[in-house]
């Protein structure tokens, strides 16, 4: 049961002054997660950088993906849950890399911009498609879409990199996959993959 003080709303139309709140709660609340260090090559100044090239691709690029936020009674932004829908896939076409990844990339040291690509295009998909048994687990889920997949009928299918989530997760009927380490030249990241199968309500 969600607190009466917080009100939920699906966003049909997200605009540029919600993608920088999001941003900024992403850049709060990540400040010491270890795979947010590994992608921003250990400098923590572009945290609102790396939130603002995702957050903006999935958001502002039409037909991408879902957004959910949740706000307090001030209605200040207290949190969200973005989205991608089947078929789509994060940062994967030139309409979402417009918003901010190679602002991004080209903040980045060399090695972290040898890094961020490697591990974000090739190794991280690697990992999920092997977790899940699912070639492009990451295009061809709900990928971390609970409200959608309830409705269609779908494999919904997440990753945390916060060992605290775990738990979470599990209450709510995911099924956890695996455990893999992300090594990286700054700090070792971890990825829990988790899946839950749903039905398609009867119409």
């Amino acid at each position: 049961m969600s607190p009466a003080n917080i009100t939920f709303e699906h966003i049909e139309k997200p605009t540029e002054s919600l993608a920088e709140e999001a941003t900024q709660v992403f850049a709060g609340l990540m400040v010491e997660d270890p795979a947010a260090i590994a992608l921003v090559g250990g400098d923590m100044s572009l945290l609102p950088s790396l939130g603002a090239c995702m957050i903006r691709a999935l958001a502002l690029t039409p037909g991408v993906g879902d957004v959910f936020t949740a706000r307090n009674e001030n209605g200040e932004l207290v949190g969200y849950a973005i989205f991608s829908l089947p078929g789509q896939l994060i940062l994967s076409t030139p309409e979402q890399q417009k918003h901010g990844l190679f602002d991004f990339m080209g903040k980045l040291s060399p090695e972290g911009q040898k890094y961020y690509p490697e591990v974000m295009a090739k190794e991280v998909p690697k990992a999920n498609d092997e977790a899940f048994g699912i070639q492009e687990a990451e295009r061809n889920t709900y990928w971390c879409n609970f409200a959608m997949a309830a409705k269609a009928g779908a494999t919904m299918a997440l990753t945390t990199t916060n060992i605290r989530n775990v738990p979470i997760y599990e209450k709510l009927g995911f099924k956890l996959y695996g455990h893999k380490v992300m090594p990286s030249p700054w700090v070792d990241w971890p990825l829990w993959f988790f899946a839950k199968e749903t039905q398609a309500k009867a119409e």
